[in-house]
């Protein structure tokens, strides 16, 4: 680092490197004046008295200069280099003021060594001045943290009393009213002819209050992922993606699934994982206008990661959604739901991600990367790699192998 290297808010840290350099110029100098003034004798530039002085002196000038570089890159606030440098003058006055003092009833013996002598007054009191403008500051840093630290912490236990309320309200409130609506949605469907404006009406309120329940399991399930004291466990991979698949039948009798997968791999995950495949799954058969929809999931593994690609068949996703596809929505309606968005959330709260690999008329691959769980078997005993070669899963409606 130089001093065109000392990047800060605050001029002093370069002040206290160019004050260092400009005690060190001081005592060339008085080696100067006194070689030219003595030059018949050069012993007497290096006279004890002289040497004593230089040699307390340097570490007091380079804990100066070094002070400027560690300040500049400290985590001290800029506002508070400024006491540095008033207790570097504090010190340096101080002590050159006593020193004077001294100098005025104890007599020396040339102006060489009185000048020495407050050049090593200047360079020791303003080095101790540095010192204590040093500890101030930091034990002020520390101290402002601490409280910061502790009004974040508090800010904090109020999000999460929210948030378990937000919860409790939407599971108790919210949903339990959902689920009363489209119960008697599905009662009024019963009493009218299908194709009727009575069945028409039922049928929009049934449909109507089953997106608004999807959105509230949702929210619900992010409000619980964001809480920020979960703790996970080894969860299989595989077991959750079986599960997941059978369950595309009932969006789509006619859907194609096809697993290529180790017969157990396991991330370390909690009871949320399914979620996030459940939604990229759905997606794959929901949006997608193919006669017979095609549903292919790989999952290959290395010595510390889990990749886990979806690809369907379906129309592709157009450049302006695929670029927004994970952030939150906009517009939070019914018919959206958070649905993406839930899934990057997870899978960065798992310390993985998540992303749109590939896209097109033919179909789009999504792929979701997560840490694997090292060293440790499904039932949670330490051993060998836990994924074995040969499980492939065809299943839902038809089961074909994906072409």
């Amino acid at each position: 680092m130089d001093l065109l290297s000392l990047q800060s808010e605050s001029p002093v840290p370069e002040r206290l490197v160019w004050t260092s350099v400009a005690l060190t110029l001081l005592v060339v100098g008085e080696v100067a004046v006194r070689v030219t003034t003595v030059w018949s004798a050069p012993q007497v530039v290096l006279n004890g008295e002289f040497v004593i002085g230089v040699v307390t002196t340097a570490p007091f000038v380079a804990g100066i200069g070094y002070a400027g570089y560690w300040l500049a890159a400290s985590d001290v606030d800029a506002p508070r280099h400024r006491r540095v440098w008033w207790w570097l003058l504090i010190g340096a006055a101080a002590s050159l003021l006593l020193n004077l003092a001294i100098l005025a009833v104890v007599p020396v013996s040339s102006g060489l060594l009185a000048v020495g002598w407050l050049r090593w007054a200047v360079a020791v009191g303003g080095g101790i001045g540095v010192g204590v403008g040093i500890t101030e500051a930091r034990a002020i840093q520390k101290a402002l943290e601490a409280e910061r630290s502790a009004v974040r912490a508090e800010q904090l236990a109020v999000q999460r009393d929210l948030l378990d309320y937000l919860n409790s309200l939407l599971r108790h409130e919210v949903l339990n009213a959902t689920n009363v609506i489209s119960g008697y949605g599905s009662l009024l469907m019963a009493e009218h002819d299908e194709g009727t404006p009575g069945y028409e009406y039922s049928e929009t309120i049934t449909r109507k209050s089953d997106e608004v329940t999807t959105v509230i399991e949702d929210v619900r399930v992010l409000l619980h992922a964001t809480e920020g004291r979960r703790t996970t466990e080894p969860v299989d991979v595989v077991d959750v993606l079986d599960s997941e698949l059978e369950k595309l039948a009932d969006l789509d009798p006619a859907v194609v699934v096809d697993l290529d997968a180790p017969d157990s791999v396991t991330v370390p995950a909690d009871a949320l994982l399914p979620r996030v495949f459940g939604n990229l799954l759905s997606n794959a058969v929901v949006h997608n206008d193919s006669t017979p929809p095609r549903v292919s999931v790989t999952v290959e593994t290395s010595e510390d990661t889990v990749v886990v690609d979806v690809a369907d068949n379906g129309p592709g996703i157009p450049d302006a959604e695929a670029e927004t596809l994970f952030e939150r929505p906009v517009e939070r309606t019914a018919e959206h739901g958070l649905g993406l968005y839930l899934v990057g959330q997870l899978v960065d709260h798992y310390g993985g991600r998540v992303q749109l690999l590939d896209t097109g008329p033919d179909g789009s691959v999504f792929r979701v990367e997560l840490p694997r769980e090292s060293g440790v078997t499904l039932d949670g005993a330490t051993g060998a790699p836990d994924d074995q070669p040969g499980n492939s899963f065809s299943g839902a409606a038809t089961a074909t192998p994906v072409e």
